[in-house]
């Protein structure tokens, strides 16, 4: 059973990595519609999407980087700070968080608005970029 309890942690986060490139996916159509490319009648409700599945996505992530920390010495029998695997995961989430706020500085106005909307995808890019690596440390550490 505890075999099987192992894998909660990989699919949660996987499910999160998916509600993840949703998001992007949202966030690519509304940068193509503010750079003329494509008209959005619905942006706002894209918008309006795009910052739900955001903080979905990182609301999950959140819960399945505790639960990998908490799974580690209860089923795997294994320290859990020990792995390249937590501190580029750690690394990951802080920069899915940092994209957050980037995020809801956006929504609530700057007077820096292109700057932090440039910080935005950088941010959650290269998260997304790290968080794809951690998932192959991962591999190793499953039963």
């Amino acid at each position: 059973m505890n075999d099987l309890l192992a894998y909660v942690h990989p699919v949660i986060q996987g499910l999160a990595l998916l509600i993840v490139v949703a998001t992007l996916r949202l966030g690519l159509a509304l940068k193509r519609h503010r750079l003329g490319q494509r008209y959005l009648a619905q942006w706002e409700g894209i918008q309006q999407r795009h910052t739900q599945l955001g903080l979905l996505g990182v609301g999950v992530l959140l819960g399945g980087y505790v639960l990998g920390i908490v799974s580690m010495p209860w089923l795997r029998a294994r320290a859990p700070f020990a792995s390249p695997h937590f501190f580029f995961g750690t690394l990951a989430l802080l920069l899915f968080v940092a994209g957050a706020y980037t995020g809801w500085r956006l929504k609530q106005g700057t007077a820096r608005h292109a700057d932090v909307r440039d910080i935005h995808g950088f941010l959650v890019y290269l998260a997304l970029f790290i968080a794809l690596a951690v998932t192959v440390m991962g591999f190793i550490l499953l039963p």
